[in-house]
């Protein structure tokens, strides 16, 4: 790997045991509908005279007189600085390492992402590669709707570091292909694994811990929690014991302690016996509502939370509106800065995810294994004797040069290598007037998501010492149960079971948050929780788990 210096390796003996048109020439260009070719290779995959394949020359591949059009959500749209793909240095610069002409295409500002996706589709051409994370559900029914190409013939000729890179995991190559075995797509990977999804915890002010003369190592279990906020209201009553943001995300940081999964966000899960369960029927969400609102009703718990986003927090924390929170590596960094900045003396330091009682964790907010959603595909738009072009473009970032380049840049413009052959940013990006993390975003592809292997490096390079500690003790305290609750990203839906699971989940998934609010807020009262389960049950909740399950065990046996 040569300075590859990240660990690969590493992330793969953890999870080893576990589970649009190509435009250069519109002419060629077949119609969304026509899928002739989908399922089998008229291309001369690895001839004697395939320019891409055996004799492939390498990047860039001075191939600048062609047009890829690539269609792309929120996973790697351009920073907010640039107006066009064409000014954001990420984008532009990776045409000059592709050698190829890159058509960017994203939907506009304040637009919903699925609805987009859905508009794109409706389209008569589609783009050459589409990037979405709701593809992963539906693949095998956009193969067979002539929307996106069954990859399967070009894959391990064209794509030959990608093919190498999921096939180091069995738990990598399962999340790429449909249950009859067809690859779709080129993934979203965290090379990390458990501790780069592990991204968020509690953390608490350590000098409120410190008046209350109490110490982070003290605060363990709910009841120490319940002491610990008590304290905090008595000797703060101009703030707030406990404030957090994205109450969907972050309210399942307390979940685990209650034998819970979950907190306002409809969520499916794993339990130990590989079966699917929803988080809300359960009484373990009961007890973890019940105890959400009597901090509510004590003003422990900042009633602003359910609206909040990370600027709100952001915000809060710099004027120490609040003691304790459940945040994310990036806010915790985002939260030093500011302290130092304006002088605040507030030092955040993590707290260990809180145990119940009897010392038990059911799960701690993670992925899977560092598997994203998110998949890069190509539709049945892209003439045929393109493909070995889109998919060497695609096979870029999972080469050792495109690796670094889709985290950090080009090198010698937004990074280098120090004398201890370590990857450091060059001042462009250090001295950014608007932050690091702003102008690490305006270099790299992989900071939220992409088609990509994310690199561990990158997270410690963008965050603080403090904040990579915060994620230390958040999962290395947790390694157990990281993981094995999550519904495992690549799970593929059959067309009657997406249309049938839409259908069902709809109203469901409306009615369980929504319920789920009037508990916290004591709107409606804990006491018709076994009323609810009853409702919830009536509205279908058996059938939608067994259409889960089936999916899950398919998953599971490829």
């Amino acid at each position: 790997m040569g300075k590859r210096i990240f660990a690969s390796l590493l992330a793969v003996a953890m999870i080893g045991g576990a589970l649009t048109a190509c435009n250069g020439d519109n002419s060629s260009s077949s119609s969304q509908g026509n899928s002739s070719g989908n399922n089998s290779s008229s291309v001369s995959v690895g001839g004697d005279n395939d320019e891409f394949g055996a004799n492939f020359a390498g990047y860039p591949m001075n191939k600048s007189d062609q047009t890829i059009s690539w269609w792309s959500t929120i996973s790697f749209k351009p920073n907010a600085a640039y107006a066009t793909a064409d000014e954001s240095p990420f984008h532009s610069i990776l045409k000059e390492m592709l050698g190829v002409n890159i058509d960017w295409r994203f939907p506009t500002t304040g637009t919903d992402d699925t609805q987009a996706f859905n508009l794109m589709l409706a389209g008569d051409t589609l783009p050459d590669i589409i990037t979405h994370d709701g593809i992963k559900t539906k693949a095998e029914q956009y193969i067979d709707e002539g929307t996106i190409r069954d990859l399967t013939p070009y894959m391990e000729t064209y794509a030959p570091a990608y093919w190498k890179w999921i096939h180091s995991n069995d738990a990598y190559d399962r999340s790429v292909k449909t249950d009859s075995g067809k690859y779709y797509g080129f993934g979203f990977f965290r090379e990390g694994g458990g501790w780069n999804d592990t991204y968020l915890g509690p953390v608490v002010n350590e000098t409120w811990l410190e008046e209350a003369n109490l110490k982070g190592d003290d605060i363990k279990t709910i009841a120490d929690w319940d002491n610990m906020l008590e304290v905090f209201a008595k000797n703060h009553p101009e703030a707030i014991p406990l404030g957090f943001a994205k109450s969907r995300v972050q309210g399942t940081g307390l979940s685990g302690a209650f034998g819970a999964y979950s907190m306002i966000d409809f969520k499916t899960y794993v339990d130990d016996n590989n079966k699917m369960q929803l988080a809300q029927v359960q009484p373990e969400w009961r007890d973890y509502m019940a105890k959400i609102n009597e901090w509510w009703n004590k003003d422990y718990l900042d009633h602003d939370f359910l609206a909040d986003d990370d600027t709100a927090a952001r915000s809060k924390a710099q004027n120490l509106s609040f003691g304790a929170s459940i945040t994310s590596m990036g806010q915790i960094s985002n939260w030093e800065r500011d302290a130092n900045e304006y002088g605040t003396g507030a030092k955040w330091i993590a707290l260990s995810y809180p145990t119940g009682n009897d010392g038990k964790l059911s799960m701690v907010f993670g992925g899977y294994y560092g598997i994203g959603s998110v998949a890069a595909t190509i539709s049945t738009s892209c003439p045929e004797d393109k493909i070995p072009l889109v998919m060497r473009c695609l096979d870029y970032a999972y080469t050792d040069e495109g690796f670094l380049y889709w985290n950090f840049g080009k090198q010698g413009n937004s990074w280098d290598y120090d004398d201890k052959g370590e990857v450091q940013y060059l001042p462009i990006v250090t001295e950014d007037p608007n932050g690091l993390n702003d102008a690490i975003d305006k270099f790299g592809g992989s900071t939220w998501s992409g088609c990509c292997i994310q690199a561990t490096k990158l997270l410690y390079l963008k965050n603080t010492e403090t904040a990579v500690a915060c994620n230390d003790k958040w999962f290395y305290e947790n390694e157990a149960v990281a993981n094995k609750w999550v519904v495992p990203n690549g799970m593929t839906y059959t067309v009657d079971e997406a249309n049938r699971r839409t259908e069902l989940q709809g109203a469901m998934k409306t009615y369980v948050e929504e319920t789920a609010v009037k508990y916290i807020t004591g709107e409606e009262s804990i006491d018709t929780f076994d009323s609810f389960v009853e409702r919830v049950n009536g509205m279908g909740l058996d059938e939608l788990l067994s259409i889960e399950q089936a999916t899950l065990d398919r998953y599971l046996a490829r």
